[in-house]
């Protein structure tokens, strides 16, 4: 059940980041600035994932 939950938390994580790269794209934001955001938001996301692997399926 553990890795279920994970990867529904997972797939929220990707949607929402995926979400947010689309709107900060509409709004015109140049693409040095969006590859820097993206960056920081998996950095942001492997600290809250506590570094540790996914499962291996």
């Amino acid at each position: 059940m553990r890795n279920r939950r994970s990867g529904i938390h997972d797939l929220i994580v990707f949607v929402a980041v995926l979400a947010t790269g689309v709107v900060l794209i509409c709004l015109g934001v140049a693409p040095q600035s969006l590859a820097t955001i993206a960056i920081a938001l998996s950095g942001l996301y492997a600290s809250w994932r506590g570094g540790r692997p996914g499962p291996r399926a």
